[in-house]
């Protein structure tokens, strides 16, 4: 009998320490650290409440994506003229963001981080302008963004923004 309480003390203890072992290596390897985690949480404040007031400035424009039934050919070249209008349109407002958020950038590797981030803004503003141009020439086609690093620039914008906890600093969808 005391063979098996020996055993069964050991077998208890392997699986204490396995687990011990494991949840040790887990937060050694991912630590508790996002990795792009903007370490100033004032500019992050900031940034969101910047990107609202333009989220506001947005839902005041008539939006892209409310004029996609181009059904009746007669007019489909200044349905998609004024799709590029409003994107255009939209895309300044946007652009204005970026600009104040680059002005007041943090420094360090937050500077760095929000550099990053800002450059996928501009790569995505970039298409959104690609696009209206589209539409002025014609070409009624689903609205495209660039890809970065696997994924589509929208997306990346999200990410950023979600991990930071600035739900106003992510993609718009105001196309469609």
């Amino acid at each position: 009998m005391t063979g098996r309480r020996f055993g069964l003390s050991i077998g208890i203890a392997l699986v204490v320490l396995f687990a011990v072992f494991w949840i040790g290596a887990t937060i050694w390897f991912f630590g508790d650290e996002i990795p792009d985690w903007l370490q100033d949480r004032d500019w992050v404040a900031d940034a969101e409440a910047r990107c609202a007031q333009a989220r506001g400035q947005l839902d005041r424009l008539p939006q892209a994506r409310d004029l996609k039934d181009l059904e009746d050919t007669d007019d489909q070249a200044d349905k998609l003229a004024d799709r590029a209008n409003q994107i255009e349109a939209s895309t300044a407002v946007l652009a204005v963001m970026t600009a104040d958020l680059a002005a007041s950038a943090p420094d360090g590797n937050d500077g760095e981080l929000v550099g990053l981030w800002l450059g996928t803004w501009e790569t995505y503003l970039n298409d959104r302008l690609d696009h209206a141009e589209a539409l002025r020439a014609g070409e009624d086609r689903q609205f495209r963004v660039s890809v970065e690093r696997g994924e589509g620039v929208d997306a990346l914008l999200d990410a950023f923004a979600d991990r930071n906890r600035m739900p106003s600093c992510g993609d718009p969808l105001d196309i469609g």
